[in-house]
């Protein structure tokens, strides 16, 4: 308890409790959402888990299928990347310290593969330095983007602000080129919005039972 309460009052902390201000924000929206306007809340929760799960360019496309009004959609898929930039970054620092304070194995395994990851990159990023971090952010691959370019400036000693600033701005950078880029086929997107919604959730459901038997049978024979 004493270890939980020293690290509120650290940086990492601050970030971390600036992250959960957002989120409780973000659940505001939500319940707002569901008052006035049940359709809407629909979709945001589509974009929402749809850009958790698959990545931004799968949250955008739902977005423009739904035909989302453009600047609303940039920022609430920005808001939707910043939260998990601001939640997820303070508790990797904690990790690399070996000072985790969340002792839960699917994010432990998590913050492994993003170290991995991070390391890959780590020779060719501190090269190009603040460019190569921000050509990080915008590259659509696995385990690219936000929040492991977090971690990632991190690892390279950039400070926090400097690691946050970078990061935000790219990723800000990136939804507004990739709403631009996807819009090119919005006239598809809309005639085939519903296989599309159904398609990621079906993807979404064989994952999560994928994971459940990888974890409690494999791992049990």
């Amino acid at each position: 308890m004493k270890k939980k309460k020293s690290f509120f009052r650290h940086t990492e902390g601050k970030i971390l409790i600036l992250g959960l201000g957002l989120l409780g924000f973000f659940f505001l929206l939500l319940l707002f959402s569901a008052l006035f306007s049940p359709r809407s809340l629909q979709t945001l929760l589509s974009i929402t888990a749809t850009n958790i799960i698959f990545g931004r360019m799968a949250g955008l496309s739902i977005g423009i299928a739904e035909q989302i009004n453009t600047p609303f959609l940039i920022l609430f898929s920005f808001f939707i990347e910043a939260i998990m930039v601001l939640l997820l970054y303070p508790l990797f620092v904690q990790s690399w310290n070996k000072l985790e304070i969340i002792t839960y194995k699917p994010l432990h395994d998590f913050f492994e593969r993003s170290k991995e990851t991070a390391e890959k990159y780590q020779p060719t990023i501190k090269k190009y330095g603040i460019p190569g971090l921000i050509f990080f952010v915008l590259t659509p691959l696995a385990m690219t983007g936000p929040v492991v370019g977090s971690f990632l400036g991190y690892i390279l000693g950039f400070s926090h602000l400097k690691t946050l600033t970078t990061i935000l701005s790219a990723t800000l950078v990136a939804v507004i080129l990739w709403v631009y880029l996807i819009g090119h086929f919005e006239e598809m997107l809309v005639t085939y919005s519903h296989f599309i919604s159904i398609g990621f959730l079906t993807a979404a459901i064989l994952m999560g039972v994928w994971y459940l038997v990888k974890r409690y049978i494999f791992v049990k024979r």
